[in-house]
């Protein structure tokens, strides 16, 4: 636990009317105890000591019995672990300054801001100026209309095209004019935000404005973002009639925020991504609308109860996220804004492992010079600016030099938050992770990163590896145990189609989602569950040496029947060489496709059991074997298009993409299929080739730095070649300076 005391969560009991959590020290003695919960989630009240505990839940009627147990789980508390206890919301609420401004940007911080506009805060201030410049020219919103569309896929795209120019001229605007005008005192700030308040307010809360809207949330949620922190920015330029209304119209959005979230027992069941959103957004709310609104005290319990238990749902301790990079992204920069509003008070959820930990996953998981963010819904998209944002934040919160490198190489004309990123000022210098390990696992959401130079983005060879125990749900695909490739951030391999043309229509649906569209393994022509809990992988083994990597995944239970086993092993040899070997078997005779995508067209050479993919000057060869004979092909086509069931007149263009399989030729209850990778740029061939020894395949390399190979058992008890020993793969490593390194799985 690096936390204390730690945040307890457990399932409902159907029948209980309330819960009752002990915690006993590890003689026994009971050294905390509270009852009489509702919720089935709770942060003690207390720290304690450092030692080993056991706690235990306990269901109770309406009565007060006790019906059921949860059965005892064991923790242990470290010594020196940040302390963060439960404490009163209505306590917290007391220490809210009265006079507005008081959310982040309090008013008795105002002086000392403006003055560090022109020196650690020029950079981010000259670009939150220039956007809030820029939101003066912007339109004022107009009521939706797609809500009366008929058709479903139209009302679809009517929605999608609704909500992407209401971020347009809401969420880019609102904020950037709200914090302009606060800094700087201009009217013409202030009052054009203020149009855009009192424009809003006579739709209500309700209709397609609606949390609870039939028709799609995003809307609202934008408002949920956006609204409460205008209405504290601008209080100074509200008269009384608009002062009440703009107060009666935030407070109504804060009451349907908790609303939704009981209707959905988000405490209970929190897997729901927009949901994640709003438990954020409520302790916002509750401190702008602390003495406006007698709900405020009741929102920051419930917020507070999520924030300091399990959330987020999609993280873990060590910082990763499992919906994928591009949804880390905009989730860890939209609960910012209720971490810094409740740590300026004196509640800092940073002490939290999660929050501690997260930069970690986006240095390891992401190149700030990729194309593309692996896995999930928008992995489509490099990291853009919103990685920069990110990690210039965390750089500056945590003294972190490694962050503020990376947000500079992601964009070094900088990128800004206009709330976030005014809060810290810029006083890290920038320095590349030179001493960090070159490879990370995140078990908690089966991932794991590997690098040849995590230090270098624009030589790195990267690959990310993905066997999630979250299984193919919300914005997950049904891709455990796949893999993508990038050099000097060229994707090589990578997960095909696009999210799109919106959530769920058929094209994302049927195949960016699906086992086909990603770089995995697919049993007579099936690949695993899609939308399923239980499409599950995991991580089993992770070793990590200073030139050799290992890592395997287990996917076998996210087929859903249709395999026996799934292991993947993977063996890396730095800088460039990859042995992926896949130990493969199903119930019955089943024939196995190997699956590889790429941005351009690939090239094939059967007779020579290679495929090679091009990018942008960088290349990964890969020679592929299986006992069982292998039969290539390629194609550019998405078995769904991308417009499929798309009006015409939301048609779009994509750019193509092809996509690889070498399939077995001969049925088998069970094989293996073993790849050898050489990943390299093209104008620097490295000093490596392709070895084959009966039943095995082997990459080796002999450079002027040093001699190396790995090797991988294709055939189940081949011999194995001279010199090696080794029951599945191996792997060497002799430099000409420096201790010799052996891999043996």
């Amino acid at each position: 636990m690096g936390i204390n005391p730690p945040g307890l969560a457990w399932w409902r009991c159907p029948d209980a009317a309330a819960y009752a959590v002990s915690i006993r020290a590890g003689s026994g003695r009971t050294v905390y105890r509270a009852g009489a919960l509702a919720a089935p989630v709770h942060l003690p009240s207390i720290t304690l000591d450092p030692g080993s505990y056991t706690w235990e839940v306990e269901a109770l009627n309406g009565e007060g019995r006790t019906i059921a147990r949860r059965g005892i789980h064991r923790f242990n508390v470290p010594a020196n672990v940040p302390a963060l206890p439960w404490e009163d919301p209505a306590r917290i609420l007391q220490r809210v300054p009265d006079e507005h401004p008081r959310y982040i940007l309090l008013k008795e911080d105002l002086p000392q801001i403006r003055k560090s506009l022109e020196t650690t805060r020029r950079k981010d201030w000259e670009r939150v100026k220039a956007l809030a410049d820029g939101a003066l020219r912007v339109p004022l919103p107009e009521p939706p209309a797609y809500h009366t569309f008929t058709g479903e896929n139209r009302a679809r795209m009517g929605y999608t095209v609704y909500f992407r120019e209401f971020r347009q001229r809401v969420d880019a605007a609102l904020t950037p004019l709200s914090v302009a005008f606060l800094l700087t005192g201009r009217e013409e700030y202030g009052k054009r935000a203020k149009e855009i308040l009192l424009t809003l307010e006579p739709w209500g809360v309700d209709g397609p404005m609606s949390l609870l809207s039939p028709f799609g949330d995003e809307p609202g949620l934008s408002l949920a973002r956006h609204g409460q922190r205008a209405y504290d920015s601008l209080h100074p330029l509200f008269d009384a009639r608009e002062r009440e209304r703009l107060r009666a119209f935030t407070a109504a959005r804060g009451r349907q925020i908790l609303e939704r979230l009981k209707r959905a027992d988000y405490l209970a069941r929190p897997a729901e991504s927009h949901n994640g959103r709003l438990v954020a957004y409520l302790a916002e709310y509750a401190i702008v609308m602390k003495d406006e609104s007698p709900d405020a005290a009741q929102w920051l319990d419930y917020s507070l109860k999520g924030l300091t238990t399990f959330y987020p749902h999609w993280g873990d301790a060590d910082g990763g996220w499992a919906e994928g990079v591009s949804y880390a992204l905009s989730y860890n920069m939209i609960y910012l804004a209720a971490l810094e509003s409740l740590r300026r008070i004196g509640f800092d959820l940073y002490k939290r492992p999660f929050f501690r930990n997260v930069r970690k996953f986006f240095l390891y998981c992401t190149s700030p010079v990729g194309e593309m963010k692996p896995f999930g819904d928008g992995s489509d998209r490099g990291p853009g600016a919103a990685g920069a944002v990110l990690l210039k934040h965390h750089a500056r919160r945590f003294q972190d030099p490694a962050c503020a490198w990376w947000a500079e190489q992601a964009s070094p004309e900088g990128a800004v938050d206009p709330l976030i990123s005014l809060v810290t000022e810029d006083n890290v210098r920038p320095k590349p992770p030179a001493d960090l390990p070159s490879a990370a696992v995140f078990r908690g959401i089966g991932w794991a990163a590997l690098h040849s130079a995590l230090d270098d983005p624009q030589h790195d060879t990267f690959f990310l590896f993905k066997s999630s125990p979250f299984g193919s749900v919300s914005h997950s695909h049904a891709d455990q145990n796949s893999f993508a490739i990038m050099k000097g951030g060229r994707a090589l391999a990578i997960p095909s189609g696009y999210y799109g043309p919106s959530y769920g229509m058929p094209h994302h649906a049927e195949w960016t989602r699906a086992t086909k569209a990603n770089n995995c393994v697919l049993v007579n022509g099936q690949g695993q569950v899609v939308r399923s809990q239980h499409a599950r992988g995991r991580i089993v083994d992770f070793r990590h040496r200073k030139a050799l990597t290992y890592v395997c995944g287990d996917a076998t239970e996210a087929y859903g029947g249709k395999l026996t086993k799934f292991l993947r092993h993977v063996l890396f040899l730095r800088p460039g060489f990859f042995m992926i070997l896949d130990e493969l078997a199903a119930p019955e005779t089943s024939r196995f496709e190997w699956l590889l995508h790429a941005y351009e067209k690939m090239n094939v050479d059967p007779s020579a059991a290679t495929v090679e993919s091009l990018r942008k000057g960088a290349s990964l060869r890969v020679k592929l074997a299986c006992e069982h004979g292998i039969r290539f092909s390629q194609t550019d086509v998405f078995d769904t298009p991308y417009n499929q069931g798309n009006p015409p007149e939301y048609h779009q263009q994509v750019e193509n993409q092809w996509h690889f399989r070498a399939a077995t030729e001969l049925p088998a209850a069970a094989t293996r299929i073993a790849a050898a990778m050489i990943v390299s740029y093209e104008a620097e061939p490295p000093a490596a080739e392709w070895k084959e020894h009966p039943g095995w395949l082997g990459v080796v390399l002999r450079a002027n730095y040093g001699r190396g190979e790995i090797w991988g058992q294709v055939r189940p008890g081949a011999a194995a070649p001279s010199g090696i020993e080794a029951p599945l793969l191996f792997g060497r490593w002799v430099p000409i300076r420096g201790a010799a390194e052996t891999l043996v799985c």
